[in-house]
């Protein structure tokens, strides 16, 4: 009788089992992605590498970010207006910075401008059919470094 008992609960136990971990499944119904790609230049220089950020306009739903390699990317992304920040940074010769006590590292500032990044004001709509010429010609001055 003991081993009926449980061999019927090993039983039931594994049906669990089974029903919860195929409910764990992906979510077929998710956002629709469509690839972006594009180049970015800086006062008319590819952007040799950093960082691109398609938010929602509405800032609702994802970020989707990639990464800008010689003045190319390509992310995917959800159909929409989206927010575009662009992001790069270059190291600073002979300054160093100690954020992490007794962790010295070279300092590293933002290349492009405000405007474009941390306040950013581009905008791109991203159709169903995606787009591979979803290019930003960036000007102006790096910000300020901080002191």
């Amino acid at each position: 009788m003991k081993l009926i008992l449980n061999q019927l609960l090993s039983y039931v136990a594994l049906c669990f089992l089974t029903l919860t971990l195929a409910g764990c499944g992906g979510n077929a119904d998710g956002p629709k992605l469509v690839t972006v790609s594009g180049n970015i230049t800086l006062n008319g220089e590819p952007l040799p590498e950093g960082d691109v950020i398609f938010r929602a306009a509405d800032g609702k739903g994802h970020a989707y970010a990639g990464k800008i390699k010689d003045g190319s990317y390509s992310i995917e992304t959800e159909v929409g207006t989206k927010k575009v920040e662009i992001k790069s940074m270059k190291e600073v010769p002979g300054k160093t910075t100690e954020d992490n006590p007794g962790e010295v590292v070279n300092a590293r500032e933002q290349v492009v401008p405000a405007k474009y990044n941390s306040e950013s004001t581009l905008e791109f709509t991203v159709t169903e059919a995606g787009s591979d010429s979803a290019d930003f010609a960036l000007e102006g001055d790096p910000p300020k470094p901080k002191s």
